[in-house]
């Protein structure tokens, strides 16, 4: 062979079947630690505390401004409590 050419043999990595499935075991082992320290952060949040105070604050409002004005039949009113947690369990 022609020394130009520059052919070099390089090193090749070979895995057999216990060596690639101890690789994704471990990959999966780490993904599930994660998603669980997720979860446990998500269910110490105080921002589903928060999301019910504010659509208390808002459903006393708008019975606040239902009893000083009657209001037409058309239109709409804000989401109550209940609404709004039912809608919250289906986004989460």
């Amino acid at each position: 062979m022609n020394k130009s050419t520059g052919l070099k043999r390089h090193a090749v990595l070979i895995y057999d079947a216990n060596g690639l499935k101890n690789f994704w075991e471990e990959i999966i082992e780490v993904h599930t630690k994660q998603k669980e320290v997720e979860d446990s952060r998500l269910t110490k949040s105080a921002l589903n505390k928060l999301r019910c105070e504010w659509a208390q604050r808002l459903e006393g409002r708008t019975r606040m401004l239902q009893k000083s004005s009657e209001k037409p039949e058309g239109q709409h009113t804000l989401l109550s409590v209940d609404s709004f947690q039912q809608i919250q369990k289906t986004v989460t």
